[in-house]
This record gives structure tokens, C-alpha cells and sequence, in this order.
């Protein structure tokens, strides 16, 4: 079985960091696990960088594209865990703040495997700004942007097999509440 476990979230959130505590857990409990994030391939991150991240049906497919090649390496490796550290819902939530409509975000991502579980870290605009220290985006516009983009992680957290955490509080209760989730899946599995 892959289970593949998204860590998701607005920028600032702490999926990087959460994402590689989590596996390290796993890892010590026994597992085998790969983590991995996306963007993935660095020939498409150029891409990506081309299109000055403002054509979203491009954006969409790149990421796309990029996600099929990275899921076609990454599954390839024995794991009991896959840890992402974003997933197709980045893309969706991204994408679909941008004015793009979600059904067809979902199903360009409708090939690639769902899921086991995916944990949206949710934080206020305000706080994940704070956190936030070399960004090169007006702070106008990053506001908005980030604002559209956590309202349709709320908003599509049951299609992406999500649960929301609360990462407005310490990085330590965060990691603990992921775990915590991680292992009650596992009990009910």
C-alpha cells in the first residue's frame, strides 16, 4: 500500500519543517520512508520560473507534468510512508485562488494516487507573513494572494483527504498534533 502522507499549507505554514519531522518519527518508529516535495525536477522549476508564476492554466500543467515524472521516481522506492512536502492540492489551492476552476484543477490531478492522508497547516495571513522574510512579493499583493489561497484549502480539505491543523500555535504542538493524527490512521488502518 502507498501511503502517501501531504503535508499542505500556505507559504509560511511550516510544511517544510513539519514534513521532515514527521518522517524522521517514522523513521525511528521503523518505517521506511521517503520524503520528498514538490516542485521536483529542476529542468521544470525553470519552467515554472519563464512563466513569472502568473499564467495559471500553465502553472497547472507544469506543476502537473512535474508531479507525474516525480511520482513515477519517487513510488519506485520501497516505503511504507511517502512524506510530500506539497501535493496536487498545492496545485489546486494555488491555482484555483488564482481564478482557475477547481473540478478542472482536480481532474488534471484525477491520475495521480490520493492521498492517505493530508494535513492542511492553517495559520492566519498575518501570522505566515511573519514568518515570512525574504519575500519579494508587495505586501499588498502577498496578502491577498495568501488570503484566496488558505480560504480553498478550507475549502476542498475533504476531496484532498485532509484535516486541519491549527499551526498558529508552537512548531512543537504542531509537530505533536501531525503525529498524533499520523498514528491514530494508523491504528484504524
Amino acid at each position: 500500500m502507498q501511503r502517501i502522507i501531504a503535508i499542505e499549507g500556505i507559504d509560511g505554514s511550516g510544511k517544510s519543517t513539519v514534513s521532515r519531522a514527521l518522517a524522521t518519527y517514522l523513521i525511528k518508529r521503523g518505517h521506511r520512508v521517503v520524503l520528498t516535495h514538490e516542485p521536483y525536477n529542476e529542468g521544470l522549476i525553470e519552467l515554472l520560473e519563464l512563466t513569472r508564476w502568473k499564467d495559471p492554466v500553465a502553472l497547472s500543467l507544469l506543476f502537473s507534468a512535474d508531479r507525474a515524472l516525480h511520482l513515477r521516481e519517487v513510488l519506485s522506492k520501497e516505503a511504507d510512508f511517502y512524506v510530500f512536502d506539497r501535493y496536487y492540492c498545492s496545485t489546486v489551492a494555488y491555482q484555483g485562488a488564482l481564478g482557475l476552476d477547481l473540478a478542472w484543477l482536480f481532474s488534471i490531478s484525477s491520475k495521480f494516487p490520493r492521498p492517505w492522508l493530508t494535513i492542511i497547516l492553517d495559520l492566519s495571513v498575518d501570522t505566515a507573513l511573519k514568518r515570512l522574510k525574504n519575500d519579494t512579493l508587495a505586501f499588498s499583493r502577498k496578502y491577498e494572494s495568501l488570503r484566496k489561497v488558505r480560504e480553498v484549502y478550507l475549502k476542498i480539505k475533504d476531496e484532498c483527504n485532509g484535516v486541519v491543523v491549527n499551526a498558529e500555535r508552537p512548531l512543537e504542538d504542531v509537530i505533536a498534533d501531525v503525529i498524533s493524527l499520523v498514528e491514530s490512521r494508523l491504528s484504524t488502518s
